[in-house]
């Protein structure tokens, strides 16, 4: 079972990002829309940085929790079929409670028998302990090596970032290092720190998408940072201008817990 539902993770991002970015612009692909086709069409929606989340939930099995990454989706997202490297950034909980939390309807939400008693008020989407501190952040680039290298194999549908086997500590950071099986080139970043640095020019070990203006002050490219190299793509150079270019996603693919967001320029800094 789901440590804690995607459904509920989307909801509670959706409203800290409409929120904090009240002039951006946000699209919730539905099931068999692909992040390749709607990462252009919300770059060319104006000035600003763009991005795309992909919200995992841990599994919870007895009092342990494990992420399990879907290897062809991540594939799919560090070796697009063509166009310029994609800023996706994968979002996850790291839960400080143990096993499942559950709630029969009519009921408050609580953990099942046996287990620690459930966070009081963990629902809550602000207040303590707010679900931002217990929720982080990872670019695909970082995710991909530190798994085991074996993960792009072609049997390979699964690897398992990590498990956790006691409750995390709200407003401590994990000890990534015993959690991965490698060191990745940069650690997951909270979630309030993550967006403090997408307004600045982060964050660095991301791929970063960058709307510019051309004559007449009109949107009409895309500079794209990676690492140390920076490129200027047109938008008729991006994936999914034309979407009979792309192969059909399975409607399975990944889950749909993923979103598509524009930053404006008037939020960056």
């Amino acid at each position: 079972m789901h440590s804690i539902p995607e459904k509920t993770l989307e909801h509670w991002a959706s409203i800290y990002l409409s929120s904090r970015f009240p002039n951006g612009a946000m699209w919730w692909p539905t099931s068999g829309e692909d992040v390749l086709a709607e990462l252009p069409r919300l770059a060319a929606s104006g000035l600003g940085k763009t991005l795309a989340l992909e919200l995992k939930t841990t599994e919870a099995t007895g009092s342990n929790h494990a992420l399990w990454i879907d290897t062809r989706q991540l594939d799919r997202y560090l070796n697009p079929p063509f166009g310029p490297p994609l800023p996706v950034y994968y979002v996850f909980p790291v839960p400080h409670w143990n096993g499942p939390l559950r709630a029969p309807p009519g009921t408050t939400p609580t953990a099942p028998p046996q287990m620690t008693v459930a966070p009081p008020e963990w629902w809550r989407r602000v207040g303590w302990p707010w679900f931002g501190d217990w929720l982080y952040v990872m670019s695909a680039q970082s995710l991909g090596k530190a798994l085991l290298p074996t993960w792009a194999a072609p049997s390979r549908a699964r690897a398992r970032l990590f498990t956790l086997s006691t409750p995390h500590t709200v407003g401590r950071m994990p000890d990534w290092t015993s959690l991965f099986a490698r060191t990745p080139p940069a650690a997951p970043m909270g979630w309030a720190p993550f967006w403090a640095a997408v307004t600045r020019c982060g964050p660095g070990d991301g791929v970063r998408w960058r709307t510019i203006a051309g004559e007449g002050n009109q949107p009409d490219r895309v500079l794209v940072l990676s690492g140390d190299e920076e490129r200027v793509w047109q938008f008729d150079q991006l994936p999914g201008r034309l979407r009979r270019e792309l192969e059909p996603l399975a409607a399975d693919e990944g889950g749909n817990e993923r979103v598509v967001l524009h930053v404006p320029e008037s939020a960056l800094i």
